[in-house]
């Protein structure tokens, strides 16, 4: 059995990790990092609700799994789909950031996200640059 990115804590510091934010008082606080990791969830169950079919099974609750605070919670996602979750985390995080410079970072980190979980990258819109 795995133990990489089991809890809600084990994405919290792995994504805090990547984004350089490793001393306190950090840039990223606890409730963004959880805000952004429910949101990935949430985007998750679009693309792939079959990751989610058996949720209620193993939690007894209905929906998509939310969290609270960085409390070492179980996360219930299947091992081959964790690293996606990350990087949903991170686009997210990134997205809420006030620097347009995180712009760039956060549509690779999503790109990254939608490829792991869907196999493929989105495509941009038509006339965009």
């Amino acid at each position: 059995m795995s133990s990489a990115l089991e809890t809600i804590t084990d994405y919290i510091n792995d994504a805090r990790t990547i984004l350089q934010d490793i001393a306190a008082p950090f840039r990223y606080d606890d409730p963004s990092l959880v805000v952004a990791m429910n949101v990935a969830l949430l985007e998750g169950r679009r693309m792939r609700p079959d990751l989610f079919v058996y949720h209620k099974l193993i939690t007894g609750q209905k929906g998509v799994q939310s969290f609270s605070a960085n409390d070492n919670s179980r996360v219930y996602i299947e091992e081959q789909f964790r690293l996606a979750f990350l990087y949903g985390l991170l686009g997210h995080a990134l997205t809420r950031d006030q620097e347009d410079i995180q712009d760039e970072r956060a549509a690779t980190f999503f790109g990254i996200f939608s490829s792991l979980l869907i196999g493929t990258s989105p495509k941009p819109p038509p006339g965009a640059a």
